[in-house]
C-alpha cells in the first residue's frame, strides 16, 4: 500500500520531536563535600619516623615549627612515606625556621609513616583523613 509522501513527512517529523523530549544529561546527583577527622597529632624535636596510619588515601596535614635556636639554624622537614615499604611518596614540608603549613595529599589507600628530618626547632603535625560527607543542602 502507497502511502502519501506527507505521511512520511510526519512520522518523521515525529519521530524528531520525540527524540528530543528524553533528556540526555545524567541525573544530578547529590554533591559530596570532606569534613576531617583526627587521626594523629605528633610532637618533637630532631629527626624521628612517626607513623603507621591507615588511611583511604586522602587526607590532611597541618604543621608547625617554634621556638628556632638558634635563630637561622632551624630546618623541618616531613615525608610522607608507605608504610610498607618506606618508599617516599612526597615532601610534605620543606622549611626554614619558624612557621605553619597546611598540605592535602591525596593516593591510594594504604599505610603510611612521616619521617621527619629536623635541626633547632621544636615541631608537631597532625593528620586528618578526609571523610565525605552529602551536602544535604543540595540534595534538596
Amino acid at each position: 500500500m502507497l502511502r502519501p509522501p506527507f505521511c512520511r513527512a510526519l512520522v518523521f517529523a515525529s519521530a524528531a520531536i520525540l527524540s528530543g523530549c528524553g533528556s540526555s544529561a545524567p541525573a544530578a546527583r547529590p554533591a559530596t563535600v570532606g569534613a576531617y577527622r583526627l587521626v594523629g597529632s605528633w610532637q618533637g624535636k630532631g629527626d624521628m619516623t612517626l607513623g603507621d596510619v591507615n588511611s583511604e588515601g586522602q587526607f590532611r596535614l597541618r604543621w608547625e615549627t617554634h621556638g628556632e635556636d638558634p635563630k637561622g639554624a632551624g630546618r623541618f622537614r616531613l615525608t610522607i612515606r608507605s608504610g610498607v615499604s618506606g618508599r617516599t611518596l612526597q615532601v610534605a614540608a620543606d622549611h626554614q625556621g619558624d612557621g605553619a603549613g597546611v598540605v592535602d595529599f591525596a593516593d591510594s589507600p594504604r599505610t603510611y609513616d612521616f619521617l621527619v628530618e629536623s635541626a633547632n626547632v621544636l615541631w608537631s603535625f597532625t593528620v586528618e583523613d578526609v571523610v565525605p560527607v552529602r551536602d544535604s543542602a543540595s540534595s534538596r
